[in-house]
């Protein structure tokens, strides 16, 4: 067949006919997406209208920039004032099982505009981790922020050991969601006076996974004694452990109080424990270049690779917090909870 042959055939017209086709459905494909792109504003707005269930209204961010946004366990991301409602909006960032937990708070103040009234809604407004089983937390239970609030206080839903603790199944998720909050609560109490929250441990090394709230450290002599609580790890639950250091830099004593290993449908508690590293679970004698040594060993048998990985990390933290913040420690002792 002949090219002229070929451009007059039947077979040449249906590829032009398709070839036309798939330009003119490209060129209104491309159209629609303008028209049906969300813009970050607009996907800002149709959260403001969750938060305001449908209600027009006008945030102003606040510059936070001086402040310090580290509040308990939690981090304020960014906060706006509300001005038909008198409210503060306020993002918040906790960690969970074994990533951030956002919310979103909204704070009632009085008339003055200083003082907390109280708190309007509390919403999930992203998190970064499958695991963190956002699904068990009902609204239920998001609605009981605003009437269960007084001046004061702390929500605890999460802590199985606190006497209004709510069974979801998600314990770790509902307590981030708590730990936001109550930083939400605290960080406008302070911003709308023109204050600050100090933060005592700002300088505190290693403490990502460890939950100060719940450490505490006493002092005798030139050795201080730990009572280190971890955060849950993406896996296992927290651990305590009893930890002594003294003016050497060394660890002279290593106990783990709460294993924390969990099962999880293939292993055991006891089946974790045991793959953990020997080390991890005995750390007398070593220094913090020890510490740093084993947590930067990412060889597939290392000593933090071991099958219990999360685990380990969790005790070489502890180890770590322990030994780095030594000095600060010894000169200011922790009661415990």
């Amino acid at each position: 067949m002949t090219a002229k042959q070929f451009f007059k055939s039947t077979a040449f017209k249906c590829i032009a006919v398709l070839l036309c086709v798939l330009l003119v459905s490209g060129v209104l494909l491309a159209v629609a997406y303008g028209f049906l792109e969300v813009t970050d504003e607009e996907r800002f707005g149709r959260k403001i209208g969750v938060m305001y269930n449908g209600e027009t209204v006008t945030a102003t961010e606040q510059d936070i920039s001086g402040k310090n946004t580290n509040v308990n366990d939690a981090k304020i991301e960014k906060l706006w004032y509300v001005n038909e409602k008198n409210d503060y909006l306020v993002q918040a960032a906790s960690r969970g099982n074994g990533g951030n937990i956002i919310c979103w708070v909204t704070v009632r103040m009085r008339e003055n505009k200083v003082d907390v009234k109280g708190i309007g809604k509390v919403l999930l407004y992203a998190f970064d981790d499958p695991a963190e089983f956002v699904g068990n937390i009902g609204s239920d239970v998001y609605e009981r922020f605003p009437y269960d609030y007084y001046d004061g206080k702390t929500f605890s839903y999460g802590d199985k050991t606190s006497p209004e603790y709510i069974n979801t199944g998600a314990s770790y998720t509902l307590t981030a969601v708590c730990n936001d909050v109550n930083a939400s609560v605290a960080f406008v109490k302070a911003f709308a006076k023109g204050g600050d929250i100090s933060d005592p441990y700002e300088n505190f090394e290693y403490k990502s996974l460890i939950n100060i709230n719940k450490s505490s450290w006493s002092v005798e002599g030139e050795v201080v004694t730990y009572n280190i609580v971890t955060k849950a790890n993406e896996g296992p639950d927290p651990f305590t452990l009893e930890i002594k250091v003294d003016g050497t830099g060394k660890i002279t004593a290593y106990t783990i109080i709460t294993n924390g290993c969990a099962e999880d449908g293939h292993f055991t508690a006891d089946d974790y424990m045991d793959m953990m590293s020997t080390l991890a679970k005995d750390l007398t004698g070593k220094t913090l270049a020890d510490i740093e040594g084993y947590l930067a060993d990412n060889s597939d048998n290392g000593t933090l690779h071991t099958g219990a990985t999360r685990s380990n990390e969790l005790c070489y933290h502890a180890a770590a917090f322990a030994l780095s913040n030594y000095a600060a420690c010894l000169e200011t002792p922790k009661e415990g909870n």
